[in-house]
């Protein structure tokens, strides 16, 4: 089957979606695959988004987006995405012990393909993955995110005016995969270790919080429990050679919410290899012939005892 003559047929009998609608996918798909609730609006920006250049991505993206997505807590991975989460959970036992701090931090590069615009995002995350604080500054000549420059943002707290105790600390997440796996939906089901303003599915609050414990600096045995918790969830599939934002190729975890009123597909995009966290991809279907896009790539990540506070 051609997939893109599919694609131009069906493109030429839909009208280009409006302004107002591209704002609010893009407001949707950035919900689903950020740590954060909404950045700063001084840094929105109201130009509707550019098209991907490609065939061959129109053509991926298609294919993705079809993807059958099995009853909530049913199923589990594909038989590809299984074998590379195998193979990820190896190699992540192998790692240095570390011991979690009271927070971590990540920055990372932000980008959706076709908009000139890129910015650089901070996080503090809660030892349960969720949001601390955070912001968002534009990112300097050459790919830089240079957080130091004074008076030019000031990142907030998430989640409330003040910090709340962290509910889910990762030190007593089970690294037994099966117990992890109970815990996980538990926590999704009574919104623990969640942002107030997750939203989805209970498979789709559980893919999102892995990835953002992947982000952080985690003990190698429960990294490597996450990886096999992951295989466990409905609808997980593997795309290899996608690329983040800052270009380097990885093998993604996607997983489409499977909610006929939302669209979005996540990917958490690992290095080959080492399976080392390099960053998100997500995809919002607009009704345009190349849906909306946004990439991230992690360019620090570190252990803090308390948001604000940087390595």
């Amino acid at each position: 089957m051609d997939e893109m003559a599919l694609l131009r047929e069906a493109g030429s009998d839909v009208a280009p979606p409006t302004g107002d609608a591209l704002r609010a996918g893009r407001d949707r798909l950035t919900a689903a695959a950020r740590p954060a609730r909404r950045w700063s609006p001084r840094f929105r920006r109201t130009a509707a988004m550019g098209l991907l250049a490609g065939a061959a991505a129109v053509a991926a993206a298609a294919i993705t987006m079809a993807q059958v997505v099995a009853p909530e807590g049913h199923g589990s991975a594909t038989a590809a995405a299984a074998e590379v989460l195998r193979d990820a959970a190896a190699t992540a036992r192998s790692g240095p012990p570390v011991t979690p701090g009271a927070y971590g931090y990540t920055r990372e590069l932000v980008i959706y393909p076709g908009e000139e615009e890129r910015q650089c995002q901070e996080t503090w995350l809660r030892r349960d993955g969720s949001m601390a604080a955070g912001g968002a500054f534009p990112e300097r000549p050459g790919g830089r995110c240079d957080p130091h420059r004074p008076g030019r943002w000031v990142p907030t707290p998430r989640g409330g005016d003040a910090d709340r105790r962290p509910h889910a600390d990762v030190r007593t997440l089970p690294t037994d995969p099966s117990a992890l796996r109970e815990r996980l939906y538990s926590d999704a089901a009574h919104g623990r270790g969640q942002n107030p303003d997750d939203k989805g599915p209970r498979d789709q609050l559980v893919f999102n919080r892995i990835g953002r414990l992947l982000r952080m600096t985690l003990p190698p045995e429960l990294r490597a429990a996450l990886f096999r918790t992951l295989a466990t969830v409905p609808g997980v599939d593997v795309v290899r050679g996608e690329r983040d934002a800052l270009g380097r190729q990885g093998i993604a975890l996607a997983r489409s919410f499977g909610d006929p009123g939302d669209t979005a597909r996540v990917e958490i995009i690992l290095a080959p290899g080492t399976y080392r966290y390099l960053g998100m991809k997500a995809v919002q279907d607009m009704g345009a012939a190349v849906p909306l896009t946004r990439l991230t790539a992690l360019m620090a990540t570190a252990v803090v005892t308390g948001p604000f506070q940087r390595p």
